[in-house]
């Protein structure tokens, strides 16, 4: 019997009643009442663990279809950059299926404001692994140095090229196989937070109320310690009109993490959005820890995505690790005998930006947890399916340096005939 995961209530204005899918290949969806142009819709959607059963009479059924996710991760999307919450459905690049629905708007549907003319139900569920490293895993064109400076078209034969066979077979995993696909634990309760709480006050020798007090609220002993009263008056609900973001801060609030600085609404929404997902995406008791991405599309690496990553690590410790991370295929490639450290690889599953991390020019710092065996098989794949050949490097690099040069040649003739004019 399916079984439901995660479900998220959201809404969005729709223009020109047309919204899409951002991370699947889906076209553009439409209301099906003719009458509705701009419009406030509300969103309910649903992650499945397989095909569930037809939702409730109050639902009307508008369409069933099939996809591949891209990353896992979707969001509502509608023009002029209205966006709904990004929504974890399952695995990347897997096939999935998708019922919608439409109804009239009941309490409770979106947000809750009132204002929804019309309600969406999306239900989603996984069919099957579609991974393909020749289709999902291909690298980026061949481009020598000062090749991309210069804006010079390449030549067919400098384009990455499939290659002739298949290094290693490719991996299908099962569904079941992947963190994503267990029921959503939901990790920040009340309860757990006052666990915790009470647990540091006792290692401190206070008690709770005082350790309140000791974090600026304005607590009285024997008061009850509810939901209300353990949260600063300004982080109370009420203070964001979407509610995922007004529970968001105030979780920050009750930790005290958001008191460096002050976030407006739209880094609180991809915090909030982030920092959900990256725990759906682990396993009770995962180990996470902060990796440096560089290079080339370093910026936006979707989460879920597993890659292989390099870093310095302290060689100081009679060989223990760092932070007990980066240990999948885990490769010491350099050490530096003066600073006693080593550069290590090792394959990662992404979770998110890591918040307390500036990165610096093509260095971006991400949350992450050592891959899966499923998640490390596919990179394992890819790589030994596009491994380079060192005698066709060659023979590209010479092509890339003979245009090159003919390029820079054109530049200064075209220099020089604006110093004689």
């Amino acid at each position: 019997m399916a079984r439901l995961l995660r479900r998220l209530d959201d809404e969005i204005y729709v223009e020109y009643n047309t919204f899409g899918l951002e991370g699947t290949d889906l076209p553009e969806l439409s209301s099906p009442t003719d009458e509705m142009y701009h419009f406030v819709a509300g969103l309910r959607l649903e992650a499945w663990d397989a095909e569930p059963e037809p939702a409730d009479a109050s639902w009307t059924p508008v369409d069933s279809t099939t996809f591949v996710a891209e990353s896992g991760v979707v969001a509502v999307i509608a023009m002029m950059d209205n966006i709904g919450h990004d929504f974890l459905i399952g695995p990347p690049r897997f096939e999935y299926g998708l019922h919608t629905y439409l109804r009239e708007p009941e309490p409770g549907d979106g947000h809750g404001t009132g204002e929804c003319e019309e309600t969406w139900l999306l239900r989603f569920w996984p069919i099957r692994d579609v991974f393909d490293p020749i289709a999902h895993a291909a690298p980026y064109s061949y481009i020598a140095r000062g090749v991309l400076y210069y804006s010079i078209d390449l030549e067919p034969e400098q384009l990455a090229q499939p290659p002739a066979r298949r290094e290693v077979p490719v991996p299908v995993s099962a569904a079941a196989d992947w963190a994503s696909l267990r029921p959503d634990p939901d990790l920040d309760t009340f309860d757990g937070w006052l666990r915790r709480l009470r647990r540091q006050a006792e290692d401190r020798g206070v008690t709770v109320h005082e350790s309140l007090r000791q974090a600026g609220l304005d607590i009285a002993d024997g008061a009850d310690l509810t939901l209300a009263s353990c949260t600063p008056p300004g982080a109370r609900a009420g203070r964001f009109k979407d509610p995922l973001i007004d529970r968001y801060h105030a979780e920050q609030e009750r930790w005290g993490s958001s008191s460096r600085q002050d976030l407006g609404e739209d880094r609180l929404r991809e915090r909030a959005d982030a920092e959900r997902i990256a725990k759906e995406l682990c396993r009770g008791g995962t180990r996470t820890f902060s990796v440096p991405v560089e290079g080339r599309d370093a910026m936006n690496v979707p989460p879920g995505g597993s890659r292989r990553v390099w870093r310095w690590e302290d060689d100081m410790l009679g060989g223990e690790l760092m932070d007990d991370g980066l240990t999948v295929d885990r490769r010491i490639l350099a050490r530096n005998p003066w600073s006693r450290q080593i550069l290590v690889s090792g394959i990662v599953t992404i979770l998110r930006h890591d918040h307390d991390r500036r990165g610096c020019g093509d260095t971006v710092w991400y949350i992450a947890r050592d891959a899966e065996p499923h998640e490390a098989a596919r990179v394992l794949c890819a790589e030994a399916t596009w491994e380079e050949d060192p005698e066709r490097r060659r023979a590209l690099d010479e092509l890339a340096r003979e245009k090159l040069i003919d390029l820079r040649a054109t530049y200064r003739s075209r220099e020089g005939l604006g110093e004689v004019q």
